[in-house]
């Protein structure tokens, strides 16, 4: 509401002229902006690896018997309760959208008129591209539309710096280094204090091997009494993952996190804790790049030793994470695509020839249902009338027999 009451946007946006857009799909502010600025040429950013559940916005119907959610906690693989559950979880993602449309819906009818478009279904959902943090080398495998196009590592375009000295000094402290990070969101000081008295006596029974813990909190003295933990409360966490004295990254396994890791090469334990880092882990665990631990286990010291002595001693985990690389040898990096699909767009935009004739039909056009439901009819018709012939022809061969041997 605040950016679009702001004096003078409107007008200006439409002086410059742009000659394309792009937003974060989850904020409608941005279509309502691109609707009043006349700029209909718009493509959609997502930050995280999964579309599914989105239909109206990419084209590609929803297939929940093998691809996760965008909250799965399940693999490709799943049973049929996870399948129910998975169904389910993307049923809700599917009506999600139009109802968090909402209130930008209202607030543009209130301030422009009654006049104003469906922020959802006439400008949002025609976009000509939508661009996705998604790694296809590495995610899980799954339909696809000409619109979209996946744009996953571009933060990781400018490459990453070697190791200052100081940050050096402690990866040659020991013969294994491993990093510990749960990202921005889940900070380590908030963990209860049972998984933190966990952590801190699980790494004391490895004293050939360096914790680096990004732990935001110095006061609290994590790492008092033990030699062997580092903590920092902000860590060069890319430099570090392209430092090949790095053994193991323990991460909660976001969708920055683990993209820089897969790209790197570094052998992870994934702790998720919310959203997508379930579906993020169940990434790393189909590739065979590392091991999946529930946050709760974090209580048991045990799992999470078995957990790093595993990763450290098992190569195999070690030489598929590095196998990767071949990642970088793409013949176009994300930020030239990016850059080389919305000048196109720019230039000979809105991309409507991407549109498919699909996203008109109702659910028993799309899937078919009335063509099945009709074809069964007349099955059903042919064989009645069939049975029916057949039954005649039955009584009257019956009665022809049945007079012939009275005669």
């Amino acid at each position: 509401s605040a950016t679009l009451s702001q004096p003078g946007l409107v007008e200006f946006l439409k002086e410059e002229k742009f000659d394309a857009a792009f937003y974060e799909i989850m904020d409608f502010c941005g279509p309502a902006l691109f609707h009043l600025a006349g700029i209909d040429k718009i493509a959609i950013a997502l930050s995280s690896a999964s579309f599914e559940g989105s239909f109206m916005y990419t084209g590609v119907p929803t297939v929940s018997s093998y691809i996760p959610g965008p909250m799965s906690e399940h693999s490709d693989k799943m049973s049929f309760l996870e399948r129910v559950s998975n169904f389910l979880s993307l049923f809700i993602v599917e009506i999600f959208f139009p109802l968090m449309v909402r209130p930008w819906q209202q607030m543009g009818k209130a301030k422009f008129g009654e006049d104003f478009p469906n922020l959802f279904q006439d400008i949002a959902a025609n976009n000509s591209l939508l661009f996705l943090n998604n790694e296809p080398l590495i995610e899980f495998p799954r339909l696809t539309a000409h619109k979209i196009v996946d744009i996953g590592g571009i933060t990781l375009s400018t490459g990453h710096q070697k190791l200052n000295d100081t940050w050096s000094s402690v990866f040659d402290l020991r013969p294994h280094t491993v990093l510990f990070s749960m990202g921005t969101v889940a900070k380590s000081y908030l963990m209860p204090e049972e998984y933190k008295r966990t952590l801190r006596e699980t790494f004391a029974k490895f004293p050939n091997v360096t914790f680096i813990w990004k732990y935001k909190k110095p006061e609290h003295r994590i790492s008092e009494g033990i030699d062997n933990i580092v903590e920092s409360v902000w860590v060069p966490q890319n430099d570090m993952l392209y430092d090949v004295r790095l053994s193991l990254f323990i991460t909660h396994c976001g969708q920055g996190s683990t993209t820089e890791a897969t790209t790197a090469g570094v052998p992870l334990i994934a702790i998720p804790v919310l959203g997508d880092q379930n579906r993020n882990a169940q990434v790393i665990k189909r590739i065979r790049t590392g091991i999946v631990l529930r946050k709760q286990d974090l209580a048991n010291g045990q799992i999470l030793e078995s957990a790093i002595r595993e990763m450290i001693s098992d190569r195999r985990s070690t030489s598929r994470a590095r196998t990767y690389h071949w990642r970088n040898e793409r013949p176009f990096s994300p930020r030239e695509t990016f850059v080389k699909n919305m000048e196109f767009m720019a230039k000979f935009g809105p991309l409507r020839m991407f549109d498919h004739y699909g996203k008109s039909l109702n659910f028993f056009q799309y899937y078919i249902i009335d063509v099945f439901a009709f074809l069964s009819l007349i099955v059903l018709l042919t064989t009645c009338i069939f049975l029916y012939v057949f039954r005649s022809i039955l009584r009257t061969l019956g009665k022809v027999i049945a007079k012939s041997k009275t005669e």
